[in-house]
């Protein structure tokens, strides 16, 4: 007999979630077989029986869990007592003097469950029954796990990065005309492509924005453009990572980003795909958004922002009216280590480049 335990899969992730049984409860499974999905903040994971024998289930899916964890049990017998199934499809730990409140108060554990967190403690019961009492209409929503993740980058982000925000014009006109001159021989082709591209061309003059900070007064900087695209279809935030964008062909960065598309609609990224980036770009084209400033990664020094396409009507010097198509690409900057100067510097060679078509 044998636990699977849940590794660590990454350094920085505390909790995981189980995704999905690959085999069912109960059933024979052969020594590297494949038994559950897992999901990190970075990529799902595929749990591996070692040996062979009947999978018993300690947890059900989805659920949180954490490393070192036994999520089930692999024996060549009936269940053993010790693999019984873990009925709680979300475990959590609630103190005893929350849990005399709770009596108290008449609250459920199912209500608790809303709260959100691992350890459930009396002060939390209070706040709950506080809210209750002051709204009976306010409903709980728990959050995801994935979105959780989400929300500790986030709070890191704003806590330890003091970020500035600068933001240019970009005439699309010429730009629009090389999308259809390409689209031949690069195949699928869009706006984000070409700005992946002009970010990563820029990276000899401005390696600085490539960088990342160890503390207030030092960053390293590696090789190469590594430009982590944000990719959101409803499933979760993920940063997949165009390597090298500085060296490889506009046709490649374009199959790189189909890739991740459908990477994102069926969950199935690799942590390849979502290590080593050295700067960000954000992609906010849905129709009618015109700014968006992007988070900036605890791991990088500047993230860009690519707004929807609009349309302007411009007066001509003879009286004439024409139109033309524009969007704004934004810059969220470190301003630790970049100053304003240098942003806006960054952001015209940028814009200089797509503009040149």
């Amino acid at each position: 007999m044998g636990d699977i335990r849940l590794p660590r899969l990454n350094a920085t992730d505390e909790e995981y979630t189980l995704l999905e049984w690959l085999v069912g409860d109960g059933a024979s499974v052969g020594a590297g077989t494949a038994v559950a999905l897992v999901e990190t903040s970075k990529a799902a994971h595929e749990l591996v029986a070692e040996e062979a024998g009947t999978l018993w289930q300690r947890i059900h899916a989805p659920s949180t869990c954490r490393p070192g964890e036994v999520v089930a049990t692999v024996a060549r017998d009936d269940r053993p007592v010790q693999a019984q199934r873990n009925a709680d499809p979300d475990p959590i730990t609630i103190t005893r003097p929350a849990r005399q409140l709770m009596v108290e108060y008449g609250v459920a554990e199912e209500t608790v469950r809303s709260i959100g967190k691992v350890v459930i403690s009396r002060s939390d019961i209070e706040q709950l029954v506080a809210g209750q009492a002051g709204s009976a209409a306010v409903e709980r929503v728990p959050v995801s796990a994935a979105q959780r993740r989400v929300a500790r980058t986030v709070s890191a982000s704003h806590r330890e990065i003091p970020a500035a925000y600068s933001v240019v014009k970009v005439v699309a006109d010429r730009l629009k005309q090389r999308l259809r001159d390409e689209a031949a021989t690069v195949g699928f082709l869009g706006v984000p492509e070409l700005v992946v591209k002009a970010i990563a061309a820029r990276r000899k003059q401005f390696r600085l924005f490539f960088a990342h900070a160890v503390d207030d007064q030092t960053v390293t900087v590696r090789p190469g453009a590594h430009v982590g695209v944000t990719i959101d279809v409803g499933k979760g935030l993920y940063l997949p990572v165009v390597a090298d964008a500085d060296t490889r062909p506009l046709r490649d960065i374009s199959a790189d980003l189909l890739r991740f598309r459908l990477a994102a609609m069926r969950g199935d990224f690799t942590e390849a795909d979502l290590t080593g980036s050295n700067i960000a770009f954000a992609i906010h084209t849905d129709a009618d958004i015109v700014h968006a400033q992007p988070l900036i990664f605890p791991e990088h020094m500047c993230a860009l922002s690519l707004a929807s396409m609009q349309r302007e009507l411009i007066l001509l010097d003879d009286g004439s009216v024409t139109s033309s198509e524009y969007f704004h690409l934004g810059l969220a900057y470190d301003h630790r280590f970049v100053n304003g100067r240098s942003a806006v510097a960054f952001l015209h060679a940028v814009k200089a480049d797509l503009e040149s078509g």
